[in-house]
This record gives C-alpha cells, sequence and structure tokens, in this order.
C-alpha cells in the first residue's frame, strides 16, 4: 500500500517560505560578492562576510532538518528565525558601507514576512529592532568610500542617506500597521470559511440522519399495529396468569408511549404555531415519560426550588436532545444517576451525572462527533445529535469524568421566552 505523505501545518509552511527566502538571499550576497571582488575590485572585508554568510547557510539548514522532526513550528520560533534574519543582514551591511549600502532597504523583506504572518505583538519589537539596526548603521559601520553618496561640507549626513533613513521609518511603520490587519482579518475570514465548512458538514450529517429516520419511523407503523393486535389476543387467551398479564400491561404501555412518540413526531414536522409552557412542567413531562420507558432506572431528580415560574418555547428536538444524555446515563449505570437541574429567566442547566466507567480520555474530546462511542453497542449518533441541537439554539454541552466515578454531563441553554 502506497503511503500517504504527512500534512504540514500553515506554520510549517511559513518557516519553509522564509528559509526559502533567506537561501535566495545567500544565493544573491555571495553573486554580489564575487562581483565585487572580481570585477569592482572593491576594499572588503570578504573573509568575514564570507563567516556570516556561512552561519546563515547552517542555520538554514539545521532548521530544515528539525522541521522534519516538528512539523508543527511555534510562533516563538518563527519569530526567532526572523531576529536571525535581522542580525544577518546588520552584520553584512556593517562590512559594506553601512547605511549608505542601497542594499538597505532588504529589512523591509523580514518585516513584510512578519505582518503577514505573525501576531502583531511580534511584529512590532522586529521592526522597532530594524529600525535600531538601521540608525546604528550611520554610526557603526565600516564606510566603503564607493558607495557613499556625495556629503555636504565633508561632514554629517546628506540627504540622500536622511531621506533613506526616513522613507524606510514611514514604510516600517505602515507595514506593520496596515499589513498586521489585512493579515489578521484574512486569518479571521479563513477562521470563518473553516466554521461554515464544519457547520455545512454537520448539517449534512443531520440531514442524512434525519431522512433515515422519517424512513424508519414510517416503517414502524406496520409492526406496531402487529405488535399491539398480538398483545390484546395474548391478553385475552392468558386471563389467568396475573404475572404475564403485568408484563403484557407493561408492553401494551410502552407500545402505547411509541405510537403517541411516532405520531407526535409527525405532528411537530408539520407544526409552525409557538406553544409555550411552564418550564417546571416541560421538566416533570419530559422526565415523566422518560421515566415511564425506564421503569429499571433509579435517578435522583433534584429541581432546585427558587428557579422561577416563567413560560418558555422548547423546539421538539431540545427535548430529544436531553433524553439522549439521560439514555446514555442509564445505559453507564442505571442504579445510581443524579439529575439536578436549575434556570432562570436567562438559561436552563441541566445536570446529569452517572456513575458507570466514565469516558476514556483518549475519546473524551471526540465525544460529540458523528459515529464516536466508547460503548460497544453504541451508535455513536446520540451525542453527536444532541451537541447538534445545543449547537443550533447557542446551548453548551460539557462533559467530564467525575474523580471518583462515572461521568458528568452539563447541558446550558438559552431559555426562548416571550415578554
Amino acid at each position: 500500500m502506497k503511503k500517504l505523505p504527512l500534512a504540514i501545518s500553515a506554520p510549517a509552511q511559513n518557516l519553509q517560505r522564509l528559509l526559502a527566502v533567506r537561501g535566495i538571499y545567500i544565493l544573491t550576497v555571495c553573486a554580489a560578492l564575487f562581483f565585487c571582488r572580481w570585477q569592482l575590485q572593491l576594499p572588503l572585508n570578504y573573509s568575514a562576510m564570507l563567516f556570516i554568510i556561512s552561519a546563515l547557510t547552517l542555520i538554514n539548514i539545521a532548521a530544515l532538518i528539525q522541521l522534519n522532526y516538528f512539523r508543527f513550528p511555534s510562533t516563538l520560533t518563527i519569530f526567532a528565525q526572523l531576529v536571525i534574519e535581522l542580525i544577518g543582514i546588520s552584520l553584512l551591511l556593517f562590512y559594506s558601507g553601512g547605511a549608505d549600502n542601497p542594499f538597505i532597504s532588504y529589512y523591509l523583506v523580514p518585516l513584510c514576512i512578519a505582518a503577514a504572518i505573525l501576531p502583531w505583538r511580534f511584529v512590532w519589537p522586529l521592526t522597532l529592532m530594524a529600525l535600531g539596526f538601521y540608525t546604528s548603521l550611520f554610526f557603526y559601520r565600516i564606510p566603503l568610500p564607493d558607495l557613499a553618496p556625495q556629503q555636504h561640507h565633508g561632514g554629517g549626513f546628506s540627504l540622500h542617506t536622511a531621506g533613506m533613513w526616513f522613507n524606510f521609518l514611514i514604510s516600517s511603520i505602515l507595514i506593520t500597521f496596515f499589513i498586521v490587519r489585512m493579515a489578521s482579518a484574512l486569518r479571521s475570514q479563513n477562521d470563518t470559511l473553516n466554521s461554515l465548512k464544519e457547520d455545512r458538514l454537520r448539517d449534512e450529517q443531520l440531514l442524512a440522519v434525519a431522512t433515515l429516520a422519517a424512513g424508519t419511523a414510517h416503517e414502524l407503523g406496520s409492526p406496531l399495529t402487529t405488535i399491539k393486535t398480538l398483545l390484546h389476543e395474548m391478553q385475552s387467551e392468558h386471563k389467568n396468569n396475573a404475572p404475564l398479564q403485568q408484563d403484557i400491561q407493561l408492553l401494551q404501555t410502552q407500545l402505547s408511549y411509541c405510537t403517541e412518540t411516532l405520531q407526535n413526531l409527525k405532528e411537530q414536522a408539520q407544526k409552525k404555531d409557538r406553544n409555550e409552557e411552564t418550564v417546571a412542567h416541560y421538566i416533570s413531562q419530559l422526565l415523566n415519560n422518560w421515566l415511564l420507558l425506564h421503569p429499571e432506572v433509579e435517578v435522583n431528580i433534584g429541581i432546585d426550588d427558587k428557579s422561577p415560574d416563567i413560560e418558555a418555547y422548547f423546539h421538539p428536538s431540545i427535548s430529544q436532545a436531553i433524553v439522549n444524555l439521560l439514555n446514555n446515563a442509564a445505559e453507564a449505570n442505571p442504579t445510581e444517576i443524579d439529575a439536578v437541574i436549575s434556570w432562570d429567566k436567562q438559561q436552563l442547566i441541566i445536570s446529569i451525572s452517572d456513575q458507570g466507567d466514565g469516558i476514556d480520555e483518549k475519546l473524551l474530546n471526540q465525544i460529540g462527533t458523528p459515529f464516536i462511542s466508547d460503548k460497544g453497542r453504541g451508535r455513536g449518533l446520540g451525542l453527536f445529535l444532541t451537541k447538534a441541537t445545543l449547537d443550533r439554539y447557542n446551548g453548551t454541552l460539557t462533559l467530564t469524568n467525575n474523580i471518583g466515578r462515572g461521568c458528568r454531563a452539563v447541558l446550558t441553554l438559552p431559555i426562548d421566552r416571550t415578554e
């Protein structure tokens, strides 16, 4: 089987591009030194400049090797490479005329790179560093008369070099201020697009699940009718068998609930009106219906007495989201479940704790994505649908493992009500 290449991160790509730019710069400097030595015969300290170029080359090679082992370089790593770039440029300029060297404007290249890929808190120090190096090269340098502009009255700064310094000052400030903002806006836009793509993918998955659910609900009608008929016949044939009559009655109760659920599903899909009800009544009815289907479950329900008596609207999918959490707790351990419920005028908070085995730490961050489950018989859709529903109505779901044993799920949902 062909081995797929590992995906490279955006910071790694940016660092690769920075190293490529440095490589081009090194080759250009080498060509310039060759031309100055053999054609122009300028009196430069070639050995010192070649030593600096060799050091930059070794740093480049070391950084490329490091990328093979650390494919997610930090922002601080890229910042350090840009600092090395500025130092290398400054040393080369020191031996070749300082601020009089026309290639001093190359300082703008690492500043542009920094402004495009780094946060502003890293860009401003680099800008000040470049400006400081540029200014110091007016005073600390090995002069090169062949590159120096015409001086005024035999001393001081020429208007040309002073103008170059002022142009660099304005350019660096504009680059740092505007490019940083533009790059930040592009990153924000990219994050928004990625979020929209994730939402679209989730909606497609929800649509697929909803389509399957609608087809399944339609197909369940005939089997439920058959079961209902058979239970009625069994009840008539075994009137003297009291234990069996109790079991049949329980089956009929749950069968009626299933039938009503399918009917409500059809009615809710066709309903367009918003029917508000008190939060207390909504919670009580939801819990009673769930306990009716789970008579074996032992749950301790605590409702905050200080919760206000208010009316609100709850979308039908929210009920299923809460039921999914209760089902997960019951499957983990049906005998020790704690449900704590409270609300105010802004939000509803439901905390459900079980005494099961908890969630594997490796799966904890993946729970809520489709087909991810830590239960052997689970489909991984319950929490996915719950999280998708809560996201749709600006709610949150937090899953944590208890310190002792079990798992705790906290559902927070804004209350939609009409004043």
